[in-house]
């Protein structure tokens, strides 16, 4: 029998995830061994701002894209789910030329606007670092487009194949263009990451795409209600302090805190792309009025999310004060505390990213949107009193507790308004087997901080984070009948690796 949409969409989302967390983890850490916690910072303020610019600039269109297709396709209307990304292809392409252009406008303009205006960032790299920002805006503006695309499509295994592949050549890049161009080459590396999906949007999507006004409108509500949300997390979710850090405390601190959010990244993101599939399942689920459905799939994404992400988190906390000096050298091991602290708040801010995706379905993003104003408004409070004053940690301790905040209000809010209630039971029991895995990881690493020490501490994290939330009965049987008929459907390479875990748990 084959294995159903829901569960293929995130097995390929997984190895997407895999893949993307792989890659940023090892770009980090040939950076930082290449050039140092000054280079480092400063090209992770380039990725920031160009992430930011493609948040910028997509116009809520991406999202808008992976949401409605399969709602499109789930009422058999599929002349119009076909034209829908092309549609709107005009429009990203515009934004990306007017992004493209001011970036590569600085390449000449920054050396005569900073005396004037002692406030852009990269003073002591060459002003060329606008260039190379320029060229990966546009590669990553691009294939955001057409990645979300090939998800609304529910072409999953297409996005996993060209992002495994995207792996090989971003490292390729950044390690070239990192020894012999400096953090100017390394940022124009980053953009083989995007170079294939890139050039999949340009060779797939064309312009000229028609659909029905009252759609198109509908759609358009929802895109700029999206880029809204878009743009606040931009500050909240993303590495706004770095700008801060950069700014008042100089690139050397932002460079350790690219290190320690690096942790995080790579803790939570193969878990994350699991929940690629949520928003086509939920926007399927919302449309043919399955309200029942609706809240099942609901709690079941939240107990899965929390199984795998806060072990994640609180091991990666754990044994952070061995980890970060062996992955990123010596000079980083000043930003192990703040990596500790950082990985284990990010789980909280995680496993909101299912409630996010339940508001996104159900058309009521609007409430990010209220959340994201507040969260954002507090972040650039923080960056200009807390920074200059407490550093590095001070960024990471208002980051957390903000973030901590505003995923209290949305889970309150879906289960008021959408009556998705959350398993605050199971999650509770996850959260403190998670913590009794951590702490015996942690044992280990303070006797041995060695990569030998780190890979038992991990092995016995894992071993006693099984047995706890086997003992405490973490997932309920629901929940373990669904994972073990998924796992008899499971591809033939797949299933002995999975089914022993499913069996451990259901016994």
């Amino acid at each position: 029998m084959a294995l159903p949409r829901f569960a293929r969409n995130t097995l390929h989302s997984s190895l997407a995830g895999a893949s993307t967390a792989l890659g940023s983890l090892l770009s980090v850490v040939i950076v930082a061994r290449m050039l140092g916690p000054g280079g480092a910072g400063n090209v992770a303020l380039g990725i920031w701002i160009v992430g930011t610019l493609v948040t910028l600039c997509d116009l809520g269109l991406p999202i808008t894209i992976a949401r409605f297709v399969p709602d499109l396709e789930a009422r058999a209307l599929h002349d119009e789910a076909g034209n829908f990304a092309r549609a709107y292809y005009p429009a990203i392409l515009a934004t990306t030329v007017v992004g493209t252009a001011a970036l590569a406008a600085l390449w000449r303009l920054a050396p005569v606007l900073e005396p004037r205006f002692p406030i852009l960032p990269f003073d002591d790299v060459a002003s060329t670092v606008w260039l190379s920002l320029a060229v990966l805006f546009a590669l990553q503006a691009i294939g955001n487009y057409g990645l979300s695309q090939l998800r609304g499509a529910q072409k999953f295994d297409e996005a996993a194949r060209l992002t495994a592949i995207s792996l090989v050549i971003q490292l390729s890049g950044v390690a070239a263009g990192g020894y012999v161009f400096g953090p100017v080459g390394a940022i124009v590396g980053y953009g083989g990451g995007s170079l294939l999906l890139a050039l999949y949007t340009l060779t797939h999507i064309k312009t000229g795409g028609r659909i029905d006004n009252e759609l198109k409108q509908r759609a358009w509500r929802f895109s700029l209600a999206s880029w809204g949300v878009g743009l606040i997390a931009a500050v909240v979710w993303s590495r706004t302090e770095l700008a801060f850090l950069n700014h008042y405390r100089g690139p050397h601190e932002a460079g350790l805190y690219s290190a320690a959010n690096t942790l995080a990244t790579v803790a939570t993101q193969a878990p994350l792309l699991m929940t690629g599939g949520l928003l086509a399942l939920f926007s399927q689920l919302h449309a043919v009025g399955d309200k029942a459905g609706l809240k099942r799939a609901f709690a079941s994404a939240v107990r899965f999310m929390s199984f795998l992400i806060f072990p994640a988190c609180f091991g990666m906390a754990a044994i952070a004060p061995a980890l970060v000096p062996t992955l990123f050298g010596a000079e980083f091991s000043e930003a192990s505390t703040a990596a500790a602290v950082l990985v284990a708040a990010q789980a909280f801010g995680a496993v909101s990213t299912v409630s996010s995706a339940l508001l996104f379905a159900t058309e009521r993003n609007y409430f990010l949107v209220r959340t994201g104003v507040a969260g954002a408004a507090a972040i650039v409070a923080a960056g200009m009193l807390v920074v200059p004053v407490y550093g590095l940690m001070g960024a990471v301790v208002a980051r957390s507790l903000i973030q901590f905040t505003i995923v209290a209000a949305s889970f309150v809010y879906v289960h008021r308004a959408l009556d998705c209630a959350s398993p605050y039971g199971s999650v509770a029991r996850i959260v403190g087997s998670a913590a009794g895995s951590a702490i015996a990881a942690r044992a280990v690493v303070d006797i041995a901080p060695t990569p030998v020490g780190i890979g038992f501490a991990i092995l016995l994290g894992v071993a006693v984070y099984f047995a706890l939330a086997r003992l405490t009965r973490a997932l309920p049987d629901d929940d373990l009948s669904r994972l073990t008929d998924l796992v008899g459907k499971a591809p033939a390479w797949l299933t002995p690796l999975l089914s022993p875990v499913v069996q451990f748990f259901a016994r």
